[in-house]
């Protein structure tokens, strides 16, 4: 074979596999047809109006043709009227031209990235569609981050901007112009949302699932709800009644029994050292990582009782937690306030990358025998639950030394386990046993 006819061969063959698969996913998108279809008429049950029936995804619309003939001439199979006459032709013609045009509809209002329905395409055909107008989804997401990007910190935000990047790639995967009118955002897109976080992870390692997915749903309304309330980009949010409910999961804490394993391990590495009392700290005091770095001499107050005082505003809210210290958190701190001092250092203690603590940290684990995976966050949970709760200081002064700015963040914490049960549960046996001596005196009187 000549070798430029098997070249143009091979090309021909390339653009055939490439052409298949887009085929497919225009298909897949959306199904579109037009048909006709006959309605007898009322004041004569020989004749039938000729309708045009516009599907789109199973959704159904007809508007008339304003053509009528007689029943026994319409041929149903075909959708075209019997016959050869010049009066027949002219119909048949018309109906071809309607078909025609509601297709050439149907392209302009995908190609103008504008919401295609079987109704919306109907009424673009017949002249009275009502332009989509006012902001649209993509136009939201870059708003909101320039607003609130600024407003709150990193360790806040970061959630928020994954959200925006799921919704981003959804709208680039989902509608031919990558965007959406607000207007549009209905329970159906939420839904559909959903189903995309689901099933396309923007990591492939670690995919989306359970209260993570309900997370970005929650993240999402909200922001809808500020174009809406706030911002009045559009008239309400059409999803705000969506929902995706969120597992309730235990927050994971060290017992006392495991902080003492670890305060009474030894180690020789000074890492694990470091780490080990980098976390005990935080046990004591309920200070998240990004506080645990940042803590300086500026954030201690000394009281006319001689009480220390940690007072700092959080990274992540911007809210002022203040804390009392705990001798047992007053001794690792004292140790490493005087090598801050030698060595000249602006913060306490000595700056270490989160992801290289939560490493070590399974390392103690092993070492100190604890069955709950360690990282650096359950010890703030150790510090929430068993160090302030579960010996009796109340929810209200936890929440203030956790720099909360809600109470329903600090009542995750307040979960009801065995211990406090058996706890609850002591004595009342011997209450009830009082009660009934006392009843069966008043049945005896």
């Amino acid at each position: 074979m000549d070798l430029n006819v098997r070249t143009m061969i091979n090309v021909k063959m390339e653009i055939k596999s490439f052409q298949k698969p887009f085929k497919k996913r225009l298909m897949d998108t959306t199904t579109f047809s037009v048909s006709f279809l006959t309605r007898k008429c009322k004041a004569d049950k020989k004749r039938a109006d000729i309708y045009a029936r516009i599907t789109i995804d199973g959704e159904e619309k007809e508007l008339s043709t304003k053509e009528q003939i007689s029943i026994s001439s319409w041929d149903s199979a075909k959708s075209r009227v019997k016959g050869n006459s010049i009066e027949v032709k002219s119909i048949n013609e018309h109906l071809d031209n309607i078909k025609m045009d509601i297709k050439e509809k149907y392209r302009k209002l995908l190609d103008d990235g504008k919401l295609v329905t079987a109704e919306t395409v109907r009424d673009a055909y017949l002249g009275n569609q009502a332009e989509l107008k006012g902001h649209k989804l993509k136009e939201l997401l870059a708003y909101y981050t320039k607003i609130w990007k600024l407003k709150l910190k990193d360790g806040g935000f970061k959630n928020y901007k994954t959200t925006i990047k799921y919704l981003e790639l959804f709208l680039n995967y989902q509608f031919a112009s990558a965007d959406v009118f607000l207007s549009q955002v209905d329970g159906q897109f939420a839904t559909d949302f959903e189903h995309y976080i689901r099933t396309q992870p923007i990591k492939l390692h670690d995919p989306c699932k359970g209260n993570g997915v309900g997370k970005h749903i929650q993240r999402f309304k909200r922001i809808m709800t500020w174009a809406a309330d706030d911002l009045k980009w559009v008239k309400e949010n059409k999803c705000s009644k969506y929902s995706c409910k969120l597992k309730k999961s235990k927050r994971k804490k060290l017992d006392m029994i495991d902080v003492i394993k670890l305060e009474e391990k030894k180690f020789i590495n000074p890492l694990v050292i470091y780490i080990k009392e980098l976390f005990l700290n935080s046990c004591y005091t309920g200070l998240a990582f990004a506080e645990a770095m940042a803590l300086s001499e500026h954030d201690f107050e000394w009281n006319l009782d001689g009480v220390v005082w940690c007072k700092m505003y959080r990274t992540k809210s911007d809210e002022l937690c203040s804390i009392p210290m705990l001798p047992s958190a007053s001794k690792i701190l004292k140790k490493y306030r005087e090598e801050a001092i030698q060595y000249g250092r602006s913060t306490i203690f000595p700056k270490i990358a989160n992801q290289q603590v939560n490493r070590c940290l399974k390392i103690i684990q092993e070492a100190c025998e604890i069955r709950i995976p360690m990282t650096f966050h359950v010890a703030r949970h150790t510090f929430a639950k068993t160090v302030a709760l579960k010996n009796g200081i109340p929810l209200e002064t936890v929440q203030m030394m956790l720099g909360h700015t809600k109470i329903t963040t600090t009542q995750i914490y307040a979960d009801v386990d065995e211990e406090k049960i058996i706890n609850d549960m002591a004595g009342l046996e011997e209450k009830l046993n009082k009660k009934r001596e006392i009843g069966r005196l008043l049945l005896k009187n």
